[in-house]
């Protein structure tokens, strides 16, 4: 029994190897590919200033798309809000009204004087 757990215990051991250096690689890659995308992300605005600024020269969209300029995500900001657009933004906002759970009910019948069902009831109007 014992040379059986050796022989699974000496078999496991390449595995086990092998499974560390993957972990490591992965671990690397991930590492790696983080970096690269904090990397574009910091082209970002200025990638979005020189293409706003090439459409500002005369470029169109078209013609920049077809050097393989694509849109950027991010554009930049534009002029700061004037007054009456901070107004707007500071005016208070109506609190949202939450409903609240309600119990199933029976429809109401209609109220008209010319509804039978409305008479039997008792609902008919005064």
């Amino acid at each position: 029994m014992e040379e059986l757990q050796r022989a699974k215990g000496e078999a496991f051991k390449p595995l086990a190897e092998i499974m560390a250096e993957r972990a490591a690689l992965q671990k690397q890659m991930a590492e790696t590919i983080a970096e690269f995308e904090r990397k574009l992300a910091d082209l970002d605005e200025p990638y979005g200033k020189a293409y706003v600024a090439a459409e500002k020269a005369g470029w169109t969209a078209a013609e920049l798309a077809a050097l393989d300029a694509d849109e950027p995500v991010k554009r930049p900001r534009g002029r700061r809000p004037g007054k009456s657009t901070a107004a707007k933004k500071s005016a208070p906002k109506a609190p949202e009204t939450v409903p609240e759970p309600s119990t199933p009910t029976a429809a109401v019948p209609a109220q008209h004087a010319s509804d039978p069902l409305a008479a039997a009831a008792g609902n008919a109007p005064a």
